[in-house]
């Protein structure tokens, strides 16, 4: 956005028409009021032809203001010599300004058949004329002023935001590339612990890990794709943990159709999948680890829950999210794109379990 206001020629035409056709008609009213308050009988026409006249006249002159705030705006570094630059040419135009004015006027006068136009001792008209055209200048020149320093306002907010949104995407690339090397030496070294024991089994894992990091690939740069996608990446990494813990680990889906197209961020249910394996069947040692993955619609919001059957979580709420880096990126990965629009919980449920539920607009 540029601050210059008028860099149009066309727009810089068009408002000082409308300014001079106000100033003309606010004018011809002040005349004619003042005279009709002091008994006299005006006659319209002249009236409007010299007030018009003199409001086109000014209207005429007044890019030359405009070059000379554009080009030298007065600062509080040049003002001792931009302001007596200011008032000199204050005085040219108000000479210019009362010469096309009776310049103007001698003609219509002599067109419409009205006689001689008779304007006064020149020199006080002079005075007279130069006092309001400068009057009317500055309070134009102030109006342009604050109008500018409101765009650079505007311009300045525009651009924190679009640094605040660059920062946020570098932000989320950045816990986005975190979660990716934590997810990947925690599946290579489980890998590498299968090798020595099954090297078919290991085989097969490793098999899995690379349509995973393939199909990550495809993910698009803003790291949103529709649920259905996230699902395929899931499941490449669930028959890595299924190979590795075979019958101990059942997975399932409770996801119903219409979500599965709705967009969600990349790699956001991984993190909360392997919380789930890692306390339960590494932490803990339960013979048998039951997951239970869903998504449904609530208030045309996308919520996601995982639930297993583990023992759930004996520690603060508070210090839930400072634990491990998978739910702690979650939850500002889930902030930096949708603000406070989103819900991130957990809950223990009663006998056995633990739930960790998300909801999130359609929208980032």
């Amino acid at each position: 956005m540029s601050n210059d206001i008028f860099k149009s020629k066309y727009k810089t035409a068009l408002i000082l028409f409308i300014i001079a056709n106000i100033g003309g008609a606010l004018n011809t009213l002040v005349y004619l009021t003042t005279m009709l308050a002091e008994g006299g009988r005006p006659d319209i026409i002249p009236i409007i032809v010299w007030e018009f006249t003199g409001a086109y006249s000014a209207m005429l002159l007044f890019p030359v203001v405009l070059y000379l705030m554009h080009r030298h705006p007065v600062t509080k570094k040049n003002y001792y010599i931009i302001l007596p630059v200011y008032i000199l040419t204050a005085l040219i135009l108000g000479a210019m300004h009362t010469w096309i004015m009776y310049a103007s006027r001698s003609i219509i006068h002599d067109l419409a058949g009205w006689g001689k136009y008779f304007y006064g001792y020149l020199p006080y008209r002079y005075i007279m004329e130069t006092l309001k055209v400068s009057v009317g200048y500055v309070g134009l020149c102030i109006l342009i002023s604050f109008y500018k320093s409101y765009l650079e306002k505007q311009e300045q907010k525009i651009k924190a935001v679009k640094l605040e949104e660059q920062l946020s995407r570098i932000r989320l690339q950045l816990l986005k590339n975190q979660i990716h090397p934590h997810f990947l030496f925690n599946t290579l070294n489980m890998i590498s612990s299968v090798m020595f024991e099954d090297v078919q089994k290991a085989d097969k894992m490793i098999a899995n890990l690379s349509d995973l990091l393939r199909a990550t690939l495809h993910t698009k740069g803003d790291g949103i794709h529709r649920l259905k996608e996230e699902i395929k990446i899931l499941d490449y990494y669930l028959e890595i943990m299924k190979e590795r813990y075979k019958d101990k680990l059942d997975v399932a889906y409770q996801i119903k159709d219409e979500c599965l197209e709705f967009p969600v961020p990349s790699f956001i249910l991984q993190p909360l999948i392997e919380n789930s394996i890692k306390h339960g069947m590494e932490k803990l040692s339960l013979s048998y680890l039951n997951i239970i993955i869903g998504a449904g619609i609530v208030s045309e919001k996308l919520k996601l829950f995982i639930k297993d059957n583990g023992p759930g979580i004996q520690i603060k709420p508070e210090d839930v999210f400072k634990k491990g880096i998978g739910l702690s990126n979650t939850q500002e990965r889930l902030e930096g794109l949708y603000g406070n629009r989103f819900e991130f919980n957990w809950k223990n449920l009663e006998n056995e379990g633990f739930v960790v539920t998300i909801m999130i607009p359609e929208k980032i």
